[in-house]
């Protein structure tokens, strides 16, 4: 697993990570939302409500799936938000992340494998930070994975990477 720096970051780099974190949630969030608003009420004198806004945690963490603390990267931040979808039968091949990956999984089952032997099977509607660890995805089941991808991470890095050989 790549290490990033470990120094104290500066005040502006907390606030930044933190605005980072809170605005890749809330555009998860609001990409997932996905359900309609509740249909207006009437009150008693006839007059409608507007709907209100509804909000679902789907994740509160602060360790990958597999127990590890998230580390977030120290440089500039770059946000990158992806649907992916597994067929049938398909494998990922062996990788990592060396940047948080928050996943939520829209259609379909997902095993997770690290090479240290855990698994982790994830369905519709599970959200979880991928392990830290070189793990491989399979579709075991019948129908397409697909899946929302939320990397907060910075310039430079790459999403993923393959283990060394």
């Amino acid at each position: 697993m790549i290490q990033f720096a470990k120094h104290r970051p500066t005040i502006a780099e907390a606030v930044t990570r933190r605005r980072l974190f809170a605005g890749t949630t809330l555009l998860a969030a609001g990409l997932l939302a996905g359900s309609p608003a509740p249909a207006a009420d009437s009150s008693a004198n006839g007059a409608a409500k507007p709907p209100a806004a509804r909000s679902t945690v789907l994740l509160q963490t602060s360790t990958h799936a597999n127990g590890v603390p998230i580390v977030y990267p120290t440089g500039k931040p770059l946000v990158t938000v992806r649907v992916t979808e597994i067929p049938p039968g398909v494998d990922t091949g062996v990788h990592n992340h060396p940047i948080p990956l928050i996943t939520y999984i829209l259609a379909g089952e997902l095993t997770i494998r690290e090479v240290t032997g855990a698994a982790y099977v994830y369905k519709k509607g599970d959200a979880f930070v991928e392990t830290a660890e070189f793990h491989h995805g399979v579709n075991e089941g019948k129908e397409p994975v697909r899946l929302l991808a939320v990397y907060p991470g910075e310039v430079g890095a790459p999403l993923s990477i393959k283990p060394p050989h």
